[in-house]
Order: C-alpha cells, then structure tokens, then sequence
C-alpha cells in the first residue's frame, strides 16, 4: 500500500472527528474535519474554532500551511478486532469476513455491514451482528 493511500486512508477515518491543526504561522484550529484533498492537500473544518477563542462556521486551510494534525481520542471502533470479536461469537470461518481497515468497514458474509456508525443489513445475522456491535461498543465505551 503506497504511502499516499495509507495518509488518505488515515484523514479518512478522521472524517466526522474533531481534530486539532496546526500551521506553519503558529495558529491552531480545532472542528470537526469534514472534508479533504490529498492533492493538492487542502482539509475543511467545520465549526472550528482557533487558539484567539475565535469561532468559524467553516474554515478551509491550504495543507502547504499545516505542520500537524493531532487527534485527542482514539476511535471506539477498530475494524480488524471487531472482526476477531464477531468471528468468535458467531464461530464463523475468517474466509466469511472481510475487513477493509482503510474505511474502516467489516463486512459479514457480504451481507452485513459494519462500520462505527453501526450495523446494515437485515435478517437474523444483522440482529446478532447488531447486539455484538453494541455490546462491542459498550465494552470499549468502559474503557475495557
């Protein structure tokens, strides 16, 4: 996997997340990322607010500008040990889930889907992927 891949994989999963910036002219912005480019690198900010207390609907910064992105707290959900999780639970063969780390998306049997926001799908195998997510989510919500 090239390393532009692996970066955009990264901001990827950052989307929706507060995240901290930090420019080359010694300001810093926190907000939600929304959006981003790899090339040219550009990343959006939504309700952003910098180290003045100033607050923005929106800022787009030119990614020429940025030293670091810093995030505070790790994401609850991790795709490769929610899969190790439901394969124990459901005794299901590693061949029957797949697991795309970049998107942070399980798939179960290419009928159930997985990703931090929750479980698609439908039948009896979404509901007990549904109660194991949750369960999963819990756990990890308890810091255990």
């Amino acid at each position: 996997m090239s390393v532009s891949r692996r970066i955009s994989g990264d901001l990827g999963s950052l989307l929706d997340k507060t995240i901290i910036v930090k420019l080359n002219n010694n300001k810093v912005y926190s907000g939600v990322l929304s959006s981003f480019e790899v090339s040219p690198f550009m990343v959006s900010l939504l309700n952003a607010k910098d180290n003045d207390n100033n607050m923005y609907y929106k800022v787009i910064i030119n990614g020429n500008m940025i030293t670091e992105i810093l995030v505070k707290s790790a994401p609850l959900f991790d795709p490769r040990e929610f899969a190790d999780v439901i394969t124990k639970e459901l005794n299901l063969r590693t061949t029957d889930i797949k697991v795309y780390e970049e998107a942070g998306v399980v798939t179960i049997l290419d009928r159930v889907k997985v990703t931090e926001n929750g479980v698609e799908g439908s039948g009896p195998l979404a509901q007990k992927v549904y109660d194991i997510f949750n369960s999963y989510i819990d756990k990890k919500k308890k810091g255990s």
